[in-house]
């Protein structure tokens, strides 16, 4: 595959046709949005497309400046492909390719994973720009770009994602986020919280559990502990906030609880958006929500495992991050240990400690 030194920029028009292939996650998928901003302030004309996994497909609509998206089904290919349903894979692959082949100026590979690799190179786009082979994770992908940004080595993904702007030739000012929810989404926040009882004037903590992986999930106990301690602060309403897979499991056990806090369960993106814009301070690992709050403008207490915060944490000020050593060998990098189940680093935190500096945070954006 062709690829660019470091020099060669691409020649990009007034009014280009501009994909960005970002497929997952919701946290990783969020510090794609400064860059989305940026190619619109450096081609206001250009339409901006989005590459998404269909489960996030509610995501690129947070940000007002895309113009179209594309929904992908890898994890539904590979699971035909596994039980030998080819013809399905098949089909799915080839109604991508009719979607996108011949419509694109340029491409941006925002994972550089080889799925999303295969996914710029499949729309035949004569400017594919990638990261660096030795910042992918996957350095096979970058073998299907045309043109790369420099090596970015250990730095924040916002900072990595930006880089990209740089093998364009576009200027890399201050991040913007752009997270934008619907009215209707906000309606949808202010509406259930009224129904809790919580009003405007009461100081919102939100408390996440959920994790995308075991690692990075505070045991839930403490979670609850947390809400039922918080919720005793004068003028502080605490919330469980529940993803679709640990919904039944929050709402049974804050049913047992002494003073049950109000759980509430945003059944889209967007909901999550304008509940999170809502609070003063939210509590979670490394999780999306933890950093849309942060997107949001909110302050955050991020608890954190085997993660690298230099890499990974929440962007942005008012920010804690509480992070112990890690034990097991694990070195800081971009990959957390996904072979760690019990991360004694995460079973370090306290929660004495996690209230008294949402307490902190909490203070803090109440004279902000």
């Amino acid at each position: 595959m062709p690829t660019s030194s470091a020099n060669a920029r691409p020649v990009v028009g007034s009014a280009p046709r501009i994909a960005v292939v970002k497929l997952g996650a919701l946290g990783d998928g969020l510090y794609t949005f400064p860059v989305v901003s940026a190619l619109k302030a450096f081609r206001p004309r250009a339409t901006i497309t989005w590459v998404v996994e269909e489960r996030l497909r509610d995501l690129p609509r947070l940000h007002p400046a895309v113009d179209e998206i594309v929904t992908i089904d890898t994890r539904g290919w590979r699971l035909a492909a596994r039980r030998g349903r080819w013809a399905t894979a098949w089909r799915g692959i080839a109604g991508y390719y009719r979607s996108v082949a011949g419509r694109f100026d340029v491409v941006l590979d925002v994972q550089g994973l080889l799925k999303s690799g295969v996914a710029a190179w499949l729309t035949g786009a004569p400017v594919r720009i990638g990261f660096a082979p030795e910042d992918c994770r996957e350095p096979l992908s970058a073998r299907l770009m045309t043109h790369h940004a420099a090596p970015a080595g250990r730095v924040h993904a916002l900072t990595r994602n930006l880089g990209l702007l740089g093998a364009l030739g576009a200027p890399i000012g201050p991040p913007r986020v752009d997270v934008v929810p619907a009215p209707a989404d906000e309606t949808w926040a202010a509406e259930r919280l009224a129904a809790h009882g919580i009003e405007r004037d009461d100081q919102l903590a939100a408390i996440h559990p959920g994790a995308g992986h075991p690692a990075k999930r505070w045991a839930f106990g403490r979670f609850l502990s947390l809400a039922e301690r918080l919720g005793r602060v004068p003028g502080v309403r605490a919330v469980l906030v529940a993803g679709p897979e640990d919904r039944a499991a929050v709402e049974e056990a804050a049913t047992r609880m002494a003073s049950p806090p109000a759980v509430i369960a945003p059944p889209s993106l967007g909901n999550l958006a304008a509940l999170l814009r809502r609070c003063r301070v939210v509590i979670a690992g490394d999780t999306g929500p933890l950093h849309l709050a942060a997107a949001l403008g909110v302050r955050t207490v991020a608890l954190y495992g085997p993660s690298d915060p230099v890499l990974a944490a929440p962007v942005g000020t008012g920010h804690r991050v509480i992070k112990y050593p890690c034990a097991c060998g694990w070195t800081p990098g971009p990959f957390f240990n996904r072979r760690c189940v019990d991360p004694p680093c995460m079973a370090a935190i306290g929660i004495d400690e996690v209230c008294d500096v949402t307490e902190q945070a909490l203070a803090a954006a109440a004279v902000a």
